[in-house]
């Protein structure tokens, strides 16, 4: 039987976590075991305030259903939610392995970042005689950032060089624009440069590369940068970054070995990490063939982005074109089956049940919530390139299941878990098999919060829909009498001729007038008037069909429009008599209640003039009305 591994870890340091479960991924097919991915993004809003709805992504996890647990919590940002976790599996009785920050009650697997962080900076020092330093640096409540700027302090205080209080940059985010800024803030100043300059990572070094290059100072020649982590890039620009590898891959690799192997007793095993002296230190001198072939990488990485930027884009396409629930799941499916380059060849979109409610029907509303709940409709379900049938990915699964069956096999995998929402409102999540691609330049941050962002652009879509009939019934209502108002004849009737046309039928008009209404307001009052023509208005809605449209021509007028059945007239206006008889008889009213009536069928054409129609068959109408009050003046 298969094991599983569950890893809690952060999105943001791609290089680190996608070498760190490479060396993962390696060990948990050598012991076929499953390895559960859950990773998020922390971020700030636009009023600054910090968004950690997406660390609800972690609550997926039951840890008594796997057979351990890999943490990397210095990559959180979040005390108070790496302390949540450490309770959390403490309690599960489950094991567990704590990456580069020691925690009690955990395995610790961790590099000697301490020391070859010394050592690099010893390296400036002593190869290249360096006294000037400058530093940027990282969080200032982050373990592993402490402990580089730790190193850098005790590296000069060993070769009696101070410490540069005026060129030391904390309290960083780990990313380039920081770096970026602050280099240009310390270039900028009409005092004497660095000679080199000590940087928390090597997104930080080349930002300061780039920046010494836009004030005219050679790297190396005239300032030495040097960074940490060893990225991807760090060996490709130019120049290539002086670093550390800290053997992320092993240090993946051994935390799950100790998993796996089962001992009871708490082991704690440091990586040896690797520095790296290249171009930015001056200790390699000429450009490798990769740099060459990397530096015609950037016109291929904006290609990519524009692509994903536009696959987002249709991505929310497909929400706003789509109308309701039904036509939006196979759309989806649809659209992912013909692109999926980055969301992988098997992959799943699952959405809170009652998110999948407030899509169905508008008026629900689901609460801000950051719990998943206890069920998960499959919205998009593409396996080998190819969409499940449609019976599978609208299927409703137990939340505990956390995938679709159709993604469980023998085989051993990695499953990728990140988040779905939309500022503090949790939707979903995306679930990959084996394809880490929506890891890689972080582009998983601006693909979950735009896929969160498009469903509630489709919510917004249906509201307005919606409120757009509501107006429209509104503005085509007469109030009185519930049937159409002239403004609803003259939106509704062209489209019921053209209908008619089309379908080679023949069109249906009458004229109804109410008998002696100015009778019926002088002697029982306008409120009698009113319930007149109510009861008129409601009997033509039971004689006719919906298909009908019943309108308030005027005050005591009304005009019915509408397609003539193939077996022609059936006895329209003797079904209206007969009824207002018995309304008449059965509400007791103090007059007799009839109407006269006109009526006319014919074939529509192009460009038919109905307000001409509507004047014969009001002419027809007249000379009954005339009939009616010439035999009430007749004795009988």
């Amino acid at each position: 039987m298969k094991k599983k591994i569950a890893v809690i870890t952060s999105g943001w340091s791609v290089d680190y976590v996608l070498s760190t479960l490479q060396g993962m991924e390696k060990m948990c097919r050598k012991r076929n075991a499953d390895l559960y991915v859950f990773t998020s993004y922390k971020s700030f809003e636009s009023n600054g305030i910090p968004n950690t709805t997406g660390f609800s992504i972690y609550d997926l996890i039951d840890p008594v259903e796997y057979d351990g647990i890999v943490f990397m919590p210095n990559l959180l940002n979040d005390n108070a939610r790496v302390e949540k976790e450490r309770k959390r599996i403490l309690k599960s009785g489950v094991p567990a392995v704590s990456i580069n920050t020691p925690l009690e009650g955990f395995h610790y697997v961790g590099s000697s970042n301490h020391d070859v962080c010394k050592n690099l900076v010893s390296h400036l020092i002593e190869q290249h005689g360096i006294k000037e330093f400058a530093y940027i640096g990282g969080p200032g409540d982050n373990i592993g950032s402490k402990s580089h700027f730790n190193a850098f302090k005790e590296a000069l205080a060993e070769h009696g060089i101070p410490v540069p209080e005026d060129r030391l940059f904390l309290n960083g985010d780990w990313s380039y624009e920081f770096a970026y800024n602050k280099a240009q803030e310390l270039f900028s100043r009409k005092k004497k440069n660095p000679e080199a300059v000590v940087c928390i990572n090597d997104w930080a070094a080349m930002a300061v590369a780039k920046a010494a290059l836009e004030h005219h100072m050679d790297v190396p020649g005239d300032l030495k940068v040097v960074g940490f982590d060893d990225i991807s890039f760090a060996s490709l620009s130019i120049p290539s970054i002086s670093t550390v590898n800290i053997r992320a891959d092993k240090i993946g690799e051994e935390a799950v070995k100790i998993l796996l192997e089962g001992s009871g007793t708490l082991q704690s095993k440091k990586i040896k990490a690797v520095p790296y002296y290249r171009q930015s230190c001056g200790c390699v001198k000429e450009d490798s063939q990769a740099q060459k072939i990397h530096s015609m990488y950037s016109p291929q990485k904006i290609d990519l982005m524009q692509r994903f930027a536009s696959h987002l884009r249709h991505i929310e396409d497909v929400f706003i074109r789509n109308g309701d629930i039904g036509e939006l799941e196979p759309a989806l499916n649809e659209y992912f089956e013909k692109r999926h380059l980055f969301e992988g060849n098997d992959f799943a979109i699952l959405i809170k049940d009652e998110v999948i409610k407030s899509l169905a029907n508008v008026n629900y509303s689901y609460l801000t919530s950051t719990r998943y709940g206890s069920r998960m409709r499959v919205l998009v379900n593409i396996k080998n390139g190819k969409a499940e049938s449609k019976e599978l990915s609208s299927q409703v699964i137990p939340t505990k299941d956390l995938i679709p069956p159709s993604m469980n096999d023998e085989k051993p995998g990695t499953f990728l878990f990140i988040p779905i929402f939309n500022q503090n409102y949790l939707q979903g999540y995306y679930v990959s098999k084996n394809h880490h691609g929506l890891l890689n330049d972080k582009i998983a941050y601006n693909w979950s919060r735009d896929f969160g962002a498009s469903i509630e652009k489709f919510k917004q879509t249906i509201s307005y829909k919606l409120m757009s009939e509501r107006l429209t019934v509104l503005s085509t209502q007469d109030a009185l009498s519930g049937l159409l108002n002239r403004t609803g004849l003259e939106l509704f009737a062209g489209k019921l001729l053209e209908k008619n046309i089309s379908a080679n039928k023949k069109t249906f008009i009458m004229f109804v007038d109410i008998n002696d209404m100015k009778v019926i307001n002088d002697r029982h009052g306008h409120l009698h008037g009113d319930l007149a023509v109510k009861t008129v208005s409601e009997v033509l809605n039971e004689v006719f069909p919906k298909s009908f449209l019943k309108i308030r021509w005027g005050g005591d007028e009304f005009i019915v429009i509408g397609p003539l059945p193939a077996a022609g007239r059936p006895g329209y206006q003797e079904k209206i008599t007969e009824k207002l008889a018995l309304r008449t008889k059965s509400m007791s009213l103090p007059y007799p209640l009839s109407v006269s009536m006109g009526e006319k069928s014919f074939m529509p054409k192009e460009n038919e003039n109905l307000m001409k129609l509507i004047e014969e068959v009001d002419s027809i109408m007249y000379k009954k009305k005339q009939e009616y009050h010439k035999n009430q003046r007749t004795p009988q």
